[in-house]
C-alpha cells in the first residue's frame, strides 16, 4: 500500500509539475508578443540614424542580418509572436514532456 501511494504522489508532483512552466510560458509569450511591437520602431530609428550619416550601434539590424531573419514578422498576433514563437515555446514544451515521462515512469520508480 505504501509503494502505490509513493507512485500515485509522485505522479502528482510531476503532473502538477507540468502547470509551473505552462505558467512561464504564458508570461514569457506576452512579454515576447509586447517585445515584437518594437520591432518596426527600432528599424526606422536605426535607418534614421543609418542615413543622416551618425553611427549608432544597429544591433537589431545586425541581429537580423546575421541570424538571417526578418526585420518584419511573417504572421501577426499573440499566438505566433508569444506562444508558438520558437526563442519561447521550444524550452517549455521540452521540460512539460520531460514531467509528462516522468509523470508515467513514477510509479515504477517506487518499487
Amino acid at each position: 500500500m505504501l509503494e502505490k501511494k509513493a507512485g500515485v504522489s509522485g505522479r502528482a508532483i510531476a503532473l502538477v509539475g507540468c502547470v509551473i512552466p505552462l505558467f512561464f510560458w504564458i508570461l514569457e509569450s506576452q512579454w515576447k508578443h509586447f517585445q515584437r511591437g518594437f520591432y518596426p520602431r527600432i528599424v526606422e530609428i536605426e535607418s534614421i540614424f543609418a542615413q543622416s550619416g551618425m553611427r549608432s550601434p544597429a544591433i537589431f539590424g545586425g541581429w537580423s542580418r546575421v541570424l538571417k531573419r526578418a526585420t518584419a514578422p511573417k504572421r501577426n498576433g499573440y499566438v505566433w509572436d508569444g506562444l508558438l514563437n520558437p526563442s519561447v515555446f521550444i524550452s517549455y514544451v521540452l521540460e512539460i514532456g520531460f514531467l509528462l515521462i516522468m509523470a508515467a515512469i513514477a510509479p515504477q520508480l517506487g518499487k
